[in-house]
């Protein structure tokens, strides 16, 4: 399944769920591909990769400079994990 198949496929999932998917791009080469808006002021910071996909070194770099102020950056390769952690998360 490709990246955007997947992205698209999450994001209607968390549509329904009440969250508001705002995509993030310019500024750092790196960044997530996308900030999710949860119910009760959450946040959720994904990077979308196909199965096979690899993060290059420079996202890891940036996904550990977020970490380190206290941001994770999940890694979502199929919708079925997206909507686990969105459920547990919202």
């Amino acid at each position: 399944m490709l990246e955007a198949a997947i992205e698209a496929g999450c994001c209607k999932y968390a549509v329904k769920r009440g969250c508001i998917p705002v995509k993030l791009q310019g500024g750092v080469t790196g960044t997530p591909d996308r900030l999710f808006l949860l119910p009760g002021g959450k946040t959720l910071l994904v990077e979308f990769k196909s199965p096979t996909g690899r993060l290059s070194p420079r996202q890891k770099l940036v996904h550990a400079t977020y970490a380190t102020r206290g941001h994770r950056v999940h890694v979502v390769r199929d919708t079925t994990t997206f909507k686990l952690l969105l459920d547990v998360l919202a």
